[in-house]
């Protein structure tokens, strides 16, 4: 074979084999990219496969050169027939190799027409089996999509229902409620309008009992007064010698100092500075006890003034004192102070004033000099002659303070200790409202029990009884 005709059997062998790459490449990307092409072009049928005209005619062409035959109306046909004899001798070799190639070239080519075509056939089959499932897996989902419309409908007529019977049931729940609160509100109502009733008629028991216990002490205070007035009437019915000096000691239960024995006056005067304390202090304990007559309906008399430090007390305060004592040496001090003091016995001195026109009466540590009718006395005569609202405050010595016992009798002069609670029932029974009782002058801590032994539970009953203050005072208001 000449050099010509191999170079043109090589190119083409060569552009067979590309045009095998190109069927190739088309069908892989055919099968890659889906069962359809973008555009909706189905493949080609089975058994259809790529176009191999060209590769066949090419292989016939190429078969003429394998084996060269020379025309019936060639030129010089025999010549040409002996010389292609000889050139076979030469060419044998090449010759059964381009045979061999050719017929390797033609199965290839046969056979990739075959697997063409079953790759034809499986791409069909699988675009088939594609639709089967596409259409299969369609009906699947509309009938799911019926099934779960269906369930939704159901779903939503059951709440429908459920929440149309909870509804009911909320609206006959708030209904009992309202119910119940209307029949709450009704027998609040009934109650409180029975409570209302009840608080009348409470109130008006204990206006009637106020009323009572008012008349009660009113009627206390007219037979206070009276009493008194009987004993004046007594007293002025006596002989002239009973009405003077002797009538004082009377009252007095001998204790009183007389009037015309300067002597014992004086000595009186000593005694009660040394044991009952100085003015400064017997001022500054009494500065409390003139406040609680500010606004006084009337002058405040002092019975038993003695020097005078509660008058002065009072004048500090603003309020209009006067005072008597029985005994001479101590008014003259007092009057020395410029004073309103008179040197007199307090119930003759008491008795002169006018009844209802003093807006106080006091009387400090003078009880305990007092014989029991002679205190009934003081009281009764105290209510006359208080003005409506006026105060009376007896200040004594305590009693049930076995400390405060111990002084009581080195004044020589005191009679008998009143108790606290028998005085405060003697003005409560005597029409005095507001009694109360305040406990004062406590003990000197280094006279009394220690701090430490006083909060031991065990000794308080012991230190109320040893210990306990030294003086009352007990109140009351007409």
């Amino acid at each position: 074979m000449s050099p010509n005709k191999d170079d043109a059997a090589g190119r083409d062998a060569a552009a067979l084999a590309r045009d095998l790459v190109t069927q190739i490449s088309a069908i892989s990307a055919s099968l890659s990219s889906g069962l359809e092409s973008r555009s909706g072009a189905p493949l080609a049928a089975p058994g259809a496969g790529p176009a191999y005209e060209w590769p066949r005619a090419l292989l016939e062409n190429a078969g003429r050169f394998v084996s060269p035959v020379l025309p019936a109306e060639a030129a010089l046909r025999p010549l040409k027939a002996a010389l292609l004899r000889l050139l076979r001798i030469v060419t044998r070799d090449q010759s059964t190799f381009n045979s061999a190639l050719l017929e390797a070239v033609r199965g290839a080519l046969l056979e990739t027409e075959k697997a063409m075509r079953d790759v034809s056939t499986s791409a069909v089959a699988a675009r088939d089996a594609s639709r089967r499932a596409e259409e299969a897996a369609a009906r699947v989902g509309s009938e799911a999509a019926v099934r779960l419309s269906e369930a939704t409908a159901a779903l939503e007529a059951r709440l429908d229902a459920e929440a149309g019977a909870i509804v009911g049931n909320l609206h006959a729940g708030l209904e009992r409620i309202d119910a119940l609160e209307r029949d709450r509100d009704v027998r609040f109502e009934v109650l409180a309008r029975e409570r209302e009733r009840e608080n009348e008629k409470t109130g008006e028991i204990l206006r009637k009992v106020e009323e009572a216990g008012e008349g009660l002490r009113m009627l206390r205070l007219d037979w206070s007064s009276l009493r008194s007035n009987l004993q004046n009437v007594a007293v002025a019915g006596a002989p002239p010698e009973v009405r003077g000096s002797e009538a004082i000691r009377a009252h007095s239960g001998g204790g009183a100092l007389r009037a015309d024995d300067p002597l014992r006056a004086g000595l009186y005067v000593s005694f009660e500075e040394h044991f009952r304390g100085s003015e400064d202090e017997i001022r500054r304990r009494q500065k409390s006890d003139a406040a609680l007559f500010r606004g006084a309906p009337g002058p405040v008399a002092d019975l038993g003034c003695g020097r005078g430090e509660f008058l002065e007390a009072l004048a500090a305060e603003g309020v209009k004192g006067i005072g008597c004592d029985a005994n001479p040496v101590m008014a003259a001090r007092a009057k020395e102070k410029k004073l309103a003091v008179d040197a007199a016995d307090l119930f003759a001195w008491l008795a002169a004033r006018p009844d209802g026109s003093l807006g106080g009466i006091t009387a400090f540590q003078v009880v305990e000099h007092l014989a029991p009718s002679s205190l009934f006395d003081l009281v009764e005569l105290s209510a006359r002659k208080l003005a409506a609202g006026g105060r009376v405050l007896f200040e004594t010595v305590n009693p049930e303070s076995v400390y405060a016992m111990r002084w009581f009798w080195m004044d020589l002069t005191h009679v008998r200790p009143v108790p606290a609670p028998s005085l405060a029932q003697l003005l409560t029974a005597s029409g005095f409202r507001d009694v109360s009782v305040d406990f004062r002058s406590p003990v000197p801590e280094s006279e009394g029990l220690t701090a430490e032994a006083a909060k031991d539970p065990r000794l308080a009953p012991i230190a109320r009884l040893l210990f306990a203050p030294q003086d009352y005072a007990v109140t009351g208001v007409k």
